[in-house]
């Protein structure tokens, strides 16, 4: 039985009986140029490590922006607002009246200043200007209000919303300063704007329950310029954002968790002015009955893997999409006592050639690589749980299983000098489970190594799982299966 469904993506339905599927830190890759069923068609590849590369101060990394230009990473880590240089050399130059929650930021090549990174952190709105090192908290006469939670640039306009409104506004032209109250209103429908971003040169603007879209025309009457945006007729779509936070850019779109009319917690992408469901019942089922109001999300490429990344802190836990097979994955952390929990970052930005990532927690900044298997050194625990295996519910005789791990992966000392893979199983379909049986994946060198595992009973339903922690190059290529049908 080669192939037989071993290697796949997260799902779990509402009922375990149905499927019970878990991708805990691997994620699905496939090969176009093999036929369906043959070897080797979909494989599982360890999700990266964390390196650190800079320790800022001890709190929750809060956002993180590469400015324009490349020389410039600002971040925000608890009420502090720093600079980082290429050569990863941070400097404070700010401070923040907040000092916990996500913030947004934005930046624009002003006419007056050059290079000005634009913050919102809800009660407030703050500028720096790169060449000058001038950190400014916007005044309560900038504009026709002071806060914002969302900012984008369009056409050298800096826009922001006003929160818990409909309202949303526009900085002077090639300016990081409002002094011409430019605002506009989301008027299609009467929910409140949520999240606005800027796709395409177009501004979209998501409320609770609806979505409408925005574009610059420049409108000029009698020589006096009014608001330059107008909304295009016909745009309105009937899912609003349920998490401000979760919006990301994502291909040549964007995604975020939705609300609308009729419920919440739908994940999906926009394409064009329609809103394109993305999530699966069994990520939906995970959210059902949480709090998804403070859901945050990022987006990052690695090895043409696109990965749209949110996490739900308030149930601890961390889904990630890939556009390049369009399959979803867990992403979690671990420790002994606590368990799987949400994945550590916070924030994300790609910054001097690297994914850099902040910590929820620690003040930490990480590179993502894909050659390093520890957060930090930290135990990565990988894991995969197949398909049901059943023949009509008869009895299933399981002579021999054989996963194809990349072998000879050991390291030369220490933990993953041999390393294990640890197999168990249930035969109740999900709800208990065996002891482990732990086998060698192979030491370094070893590449004829396998990974079998023998005489394993028989069930008239049963489901395997493996796992791997050591810190090594965890790839799952295929799997095999010899069983016999029997009596009853």
């Amino acid at each position: 039985m080669p192939d037989f469904g071993f290697v796949g993506a997260s799902y779990e339905a509402p009922s375990i009986y149905q499927d019970a599927q878990e991708c805990i830190n691997f994620y699905p890759e496939i090969d176009p140029t093999k036929q369906p069923g043959s070897r080797g068609v979909v494989a599982l590849y360890p999700t990266p490590g964390l390196v650190e590369e800079l320790q800022l101060a001890t709190a929750e990394v809060r956002g993180m922006r590469a400015l324009s230009g490349s020389q410039y990473l600002v971040v925000v880590v608890g009420s502090i607002v720093y600079s980082v240089n290429t050569s990863f050399v941070a400097t404070q130059i700010g401070t923040l009246t907040t000092t916990t929650g996500q913030v947004e930021m934005t930046d624009n090549v002003t006419t007056n200043n050059g290079l000005t990174a634009y913050i919102v952190d809800g009660p407030n709105r703050y500028t720096w200007v790169a060449a000058s090192n001038t950190f400014t908290t916007l005044p309560s006469s900038d504009g026709l209000w002071m806060g914002a939670t969302s900012t984008d640039t369009v056409d050298s306009y800096i826009i922001y919303n006003e929160p818990g409104t409909q309202n949303w506004a526009a900085t002077d032209l090639g300016l990081a300063v409002s002094t011409t109250g430019n605002y506009g209103s989301k008027d299609g429908a009467p929910d409140n704007l949520v999240a606005l971003i800027v796709d395409h040169r177009q501004v979209y603007l998501l409320g609770e329950v609806t979505t409408e879209v925005w574009v610059d025309v420049g409108t000029v009457i009698s020589g006096l310029t009014t608001f330059p945006f107008q909304r295009v007729s016909g745009t309105t779509m009937q899912h609003g954002c349920a998490a401000q936070y979760s919006v990301a850019r994502f291909g040549e779109s964007f995604m975020f968790v939705s609300r609308d009319t009729r419920g919440q917690a739908i994940i999906g992408a926009v394409n064009g002015y329609t809103f394109v469901r993305t999530s699966t019942h069994a990520v939906e089922n995970s959210l059902v009955g949480a709090d998804v109001s403070n859901a945050f999300a990022y987006t990052y490429q690695i090895e043409g893997h696109e990965m749209y990344v949110v996490t739900f802190p308030s149930i601890d836990l961390t889904w990630v999409y890939d556009l390049a097979t369009q399959q979803w994955h867990k992403w979690l952390s671990w420790d002994n006592v606590t368990g799987y929990y949400r994945h550590r970052s916070n924030c994300y930005a790609f910054f001097a050639g690297k994914n850099l990532v902040g910590d929820f927690e620690n003040g930490k900044i990480y590179s993502l690589d894909n050659a390093v298997y520890t957060e930090n050194g930290s135990t990565i625990r990988r894991l995969r749980r197949a398909v049901h295996l059943t023949t009509d519910l008869q009895r299933q005789f399981f002579e021999e299983f054989q996963i194809q791990f990349q072998p000879g992966v050991g390291l030369t000392t220490g933990q993953g000098e041999d390393p294990q893979a640890m197999l168990r199983w249930s035969n109740d379909g999900g709800s208990t489970w065996s002891n482990e049986h732990w086998i060698t994946i192979g030491k370094i060198g070893r590449y004829q190594n396998r990974a079998i595992w023998r005489r394993l009973g028989w069930s008239r339903d049963r489901i395997f799982e493996v796992v791997v922690s050591d810190p090594v190059k965890a790839v799952i290529v295929s799997a095999n299966l010899k069983a016999s049908v029997g009596d009853n």
